[in-house]
């Protein structure tokens, strides 16, 4: 196998970024909240949130192969699926569910930056950044410290039966498209 002429996890990051950037947020702006975001390894509290770290790993796997170069997935052993990677999945879940009602397609960076709005990231661009605030937002949703109504987290619902805290992030997913999106 030849060697790469490039760092490899450089430009995955790189991919990473370009996939939520649209017409609102410029890219240099999020760099920091982005890096940030990847830097913090995603906790499974709940058992079925391990599908969940699943779907971030899977965006290793679909960019390595898109680039033609899937033999270097040994290149991510080890390394822990990160917060933003699994922001990025449940976007891309979100879309996909939402895409498929009435009104039409959703876009999935509409999805994600809804997701970081949801949880309060989204103010923190380049002239606001506070990596501790970031941090603390990161914990409270990963530790399911957030309201009972999933305030706090990237589900919020207001109508719900359940404690968002309580429910795999699935289902909270499932319980803020019924809501928002019918």
């Amino acid at each position: 196998m030849a060697k790469l002429d490039f760092d490899l996890k450089t430009e995955y990051f790189r991919y990473l970024v370009d996939a939520v950037m649209d017409n609102h947020h410029a890219r240099v702006d999020y760099i920091p909240l982005l890096e940030l975001l990847h830097g913090i390894p995603f906790e499974v509290v709940i058992d079925m949130d391990q599908g969940r770290v699943e779907d971030g790993a899977y965006l290793r796997e679909k960019w390595l192969d898109s680039e033609g170069i899937y033999d270097y997935l040994y290149e991510f052993d080890g390394d822990f699926v990160s917060v933003l990677e699994v922001l990025e999945a449940l976007a891309d879940r979100l879309s996909f569910q939402i895409g498929n009602n009435v009104t039409g397609d959703h876009e999935f960076q509409e999805c994600f930056w809804e997701i970081l709005r949801n949880l309060d990231l989204e103010k923190y661009s380049a002239d606001n950044f506070k990596p501790l605030n970031v941090k603390e937002k990161v914990r409270i949703w990963m530790a399911r410290k957030f309201r009972k109504d999933g305030f706090g987290s990237p589900f919020p619902v207001k109508n719900s039966r359940f404690d968002q805290r309580k429910q795999q992030i699935w289902e909270q997913l499932q319980d803020y498209a019924m809501e928002n999106y019918g």
